[in-house]
Formats: C-alpha cells, structure tokens, sequence
C-alpha cells in the first residue's frame, strides 16, 4: 500500500507556530514601546527642556543660576510655549524610537541570556540596552538634535545668554530637517552622534542592569509580579541611578547637539576637555539634579506604561 507523502516544501505545523510566536511578541514590544515613549516623551517634555538649558550654557554670569530661576526665567521670558519646543518632534519620532528600542531589548535579552550563564546575566541586560539604543540611534539621534535645538526656544541666542549666535529658530519638523540638511548636510543631523550613542547606550545598559535586579528581588520576596504602579517605583529608581552615573556624557552630548554652524568643539573629548577647562570638574555634574527631575518620572512612567501595555496584550491574546 502506497503511502502518501506530505510535499517538501511545505512548512511543518511546528516550524511555523514558534515563527508566528516571535513575530507576535515583537509586535507586542514595538506597540508597547510606542505607546509608552508616545506618554512619557510629550508629558515630561518641559523637564528635559529646564535641563538642556541649564547644560548648554557657560556664560558668566550664567543666564540661569538654578532650577527654580530657569523655570520662572523662560516662563517669564517665553510662556508656555517656551517649555515644550519640539514638541511637534516628539510626538511624530518618539513611538518609533521608543518602539524599536524596547523591541531591540527583548530581542538582545532573550538572545543573551540564553548563552550567558546566569550569574552573568547582568552583563547580557548591559550589553541587551545598549544594543537597544544602538539599534534605535538611526532614527532616535536626529530625533534628539531637531528637539534639542529646537527646545532652545524662538530666540536661541537669548535663550543661553548668548553662547549661540543664532537669534531665529526652525518652525516645526520638515522646516528642522531641511535647514540643518541644507546647510550642514545630512551630518548634521547626526551632530554629536559619538557622544549621543555613547550616553544613550551607557545610560540604557544600566538602567536595564538595575531594572531587571530590582525586579528580580522584588519577585524573590513577594513571589508575584509586580503591578503597574510598583513597575513605575522599580523604573524610576533604575532611572535615577543610570543618570547619576551618565550625567558627564549627558553634558557634553547636548553641547555638541546645539552647537550647530558655530563649531566650538571638535568632538567629544575636546568638548570635554574645553569645559572642565573652563568650567572646572563641576561641569561633570551640571544639571545633575534637574536631569534627574526628567528621567526619573520619564524611565518610570515608560516602563510602566511599557509593561502595562504587554500585559494588556498578552491577556487578549489569551482571551
């Protein structure tokens, strides 16, 4: 009796499901990550702009003296509108740069940690965030420049006490992207990617590296999940120490953003070696704490929202 043959090429049940499940799972990370870099990025938007501010200057006397006076200073100067500069920017890049770095992160960790013996793991979550931010720099880095110039508010010049010579700025994303194309080339959209790539991926390796403890140790003790509002305190605690830790990068990162046509520093070592030379070994920590006021909510609330949103997606799937 003749046996029939299934044909060669068709693929078998258990190679496609495992195939389908990866796609799904990356899916869910992708919408997760867009959804929470969508919150996180618009609603803490003036945090980051106090901050930039406060780094970007080396004027004496420095047009802001602390956090408080920057926040009066450009509400005074500037209103409402002075706080949330590239806001248009924000809301058009961040669900696609935070997408494909949660979902470069899961991809990295799962792929790590299943070679990495497990009392090394903390060096996969390291090297799983940083290839995180690697992944997303494409896209995430001119993000940033158009956002950071643009947050230097209408007038730039005014806005740092007068370290920029630039006294008009872009009127929204297309208007950013054109200008800097034309006349820096596609290079400057990239202005300080060394030093960009660097912190982000400093940052992201340990703010992974102490997320993932934290969540670890709470697991031990409590033998649940965490829920959504204790992910938000684990979040905000990793946060704050990946920034006191990258804080250095940070400053030079943004000097070299902003700079634009007028080319002060060469690159990342002499942007650093001309500030402490200038500044002192303070410089290390310039809006330090206000760095904090924006990353600590930011990295919580991401996170939260983040895992929030898998889970909701985990639980229709089941359903």
């Amino acid at each position: 009796m003749q046996q029939r043959q299934e044909p060669l090429t068709a693929p078998s049940a258990a190679m496609q499901l495992p195939l389908a499940s990866a796609h799904a799972a990356l899916f869910k990370n992708l919408l997760s990550g867009s959804v929470a870099g969508a919150v996180t990025d618009s609603i803490l938007l003036p945090f980051d702009t106090v901050n930039l501010r406060i780094k970007v200057q080396h004027m004496s006397p420095p047009k802001y003296t602390g956090i408080t006076h920057a926040w009066k200073t450009i509400f005074k100067e500037e209103g409402m509108r002075g706080f949330f500069g590239g806001l248009g920017t924000t809301l058009l890049m961040a669900p696609i740069n935070t997408g494909i770095y949660y979902a470069a992160y899961e991809v990295g960790k799962s792929t790590l940690t299943s070679i990495v013996p497990q009392e090394q793991e903390s060096i996969a979550y390291f090297a799983a965030g940083a290839f995180s931010e690697l992944c997303s720099s494409m896209t995430n880095v001119p993000t940033e420049v158009m956002k950071a110039r643009m947050q230097l508010g209408q007038n730039p010049k005014n806005a740092t006490g007068g370290w920029s010579k630039h006294t008009s700025n872009y009127r929204g994303t297309y208007h950013a992207i054109s200008s800097i194309v034309r006349t820096e080339g596609v290079a400057g959209l990239y202005s300080g990617y060394a030093a960009c790539l660097t912190v982000d991926a400093s940052y992201a390796g340990f703010c992974f590296v102490f997320y993932e403890a934290l969540k670890k140790h709470y697991r031990s003790s409590t033998n649940q999940q965490p829920s959504g509002a204790e992910t938000v305190a684990i979040g905000a605690i990793s946060g704050a120490g990946a920034a006191m830790l990258t804080n250095p990068l940070d400053v030079v990162t943004l000097r070299l953003m902003t700079q634009g046509t007028h080319k002060i520093y060469r690159g990342i070592f002499h942007c650093l070696q001309q500030s402490i030379a200038d500044e002192g070994l303070r410089i290390l920590w310039k809006g330090s704490a206000t760095r904090m006021m924006s990353t600590v909510p930011s990295t919580g609330i991401s996170f939260g929202v983040y895992e929030t949103i898998k889970a909701l997606l985990h639980h229709h799937d089941q359903d």
